[in-house]
């Protein structure tokens, strides 16, 4: 794969990334202030639409960030990104808060039919 995995530190934050080195498409990332830095236990680059983090508070939490390919895509590359949520999902600690979120690209249709209850 020609994704890359680094850890940048920016103005104070830092800046945990997954995404394609070459190809600039697709990537996500969590831009984490010095507090959250502190309490980063670790983060897991799943691919380029998917990054974990463990953050060690009060409790023992766990964040999925995730960047979904839209409805629009073909139905193998939307099984194949759930499936492998699913399965980042099924591998974090029952112990942990499981925290999804991201960009689960919604598109509103060109007749924006149903747009009044978005």
């Amino acid at each position: 794969m020609d994704w890359k995995q680094p850890r940048i530190y920016s103005d104070g934050r830092t800046i945990l990334y997954s995404g394609h080195e070459v190809q600039h498409v697709r990537g996500v990332s969590m831009v984490l202030k010095r507090q959250a830095t502190k309490a980063l236990i670790a983060w897991k680059p799943v691919s380029d639409r998917i990054t974990t983090a463990r953050f060690h508070l009060l409790q023992v939490k766990s964040t999925i960030q995730v960047y979904a390919s839209t409805q629009d895509a073909n139905d193998d590359v939307n099984d194949a990104f759930y499936d492998q949520l699913q399965d980042t999902i099924n591998d974090t600690s029952s112990h942990d808060v499981k925290l999804s979120m991201g960009d689960f690209n919604a598109q509103i249709d060109c007749n924006r039919q149903g747009f009044h209850r978005t």
